[in-house]
């Protein structure tokens, strides 16, 4: 009997020996990562504005028919647009568009084309267009709007270009807008609406 506890206590202290050398062998590694991400970005391009200042330079309006129908050159030169490109969060970009129309009326038409740059380091799409607070998507696009709030319409809008299309980091891509004035718009009143564009990450 003394024999066997003899041997079961040698027996323990022996596995006790081994835990504490097993724990003296042991060791914890520990690695170090750095991730850095990207930037998902993007801006208006200023200086290619393609709208009739109404006063620089003096060329003649522009008339259309409702539908953009009969797109022609008068011999007249009355009305004017203005864009202004603005940072309204102030972020150093030019992300929204502030259109003004000067002394227009029934038929007054207007082509705007502008650039959109992917100033981030990801590479970004166009997914939709805000016009005057109003989302749209996709294409084909037509649009009409009451810019005053008086329940009827003041001009008719057509975009295109460049929905869904691949920007990588500074790369432009152009988009355009015609603008038709309505019937029912207002006299002696400015009018004026905002454009801006929602981009996202690009994913294969």
């Amino acid at each position: 009997m003394k024999k066997v506890v003899i041997f079961n206590l040698i027996l323990l202290v022996g596995l006790t020996l081994l835990g504490l050398g097993y724990a003296w062998w042991s060791k914890t590694l520990t690695t170090q990562g750095k991730v850095s991400t990207g930037e998902v970005d993007w801006e208006f391009e200023g200086g290619t504005f393609n709208c009739k200042d109404p006063i620089v330079p003096p060329t003649n309006d522009w008339n259309c028919d409702f539908g953009f129908l009969n797109i022609r050159q008068v011999d007249k030169n009355v009305g004017g647009t203005i864009g202004v490109f603005e940072d309204p969060d102030g972020d150093g970009d030019f992300d929204t568009l502030k259109v003004t129309f000067d002394n227009v009326y029934p038929c007054y038409y207007e082509h705007i084309t502008f650039w959109v740059r992917c100033n981030g380091s990801m590479p970004i799409i166009i997914k939709k267009v805000i016009i005057d607070g109003h989302e749209f998507t996709g294409l084909p696009s037509y649009v009409t709007l009451d810019l005053n709030g008086d329940g009827k319409n003041d001009v008719e809008i057509r975009y295109g270009d460049n929905f869904g299309a691949q920007l990588d980091p500074g790369i432009s891509a152009d988009m355009s807008f015609d603008i038709h004035v309505l019937p029912d718009a207002p006299q002696c009143e400015s009018l004026s609406f905002t454009i801006e564009i929602v981009a996202g990450q690009w994913n294969m």
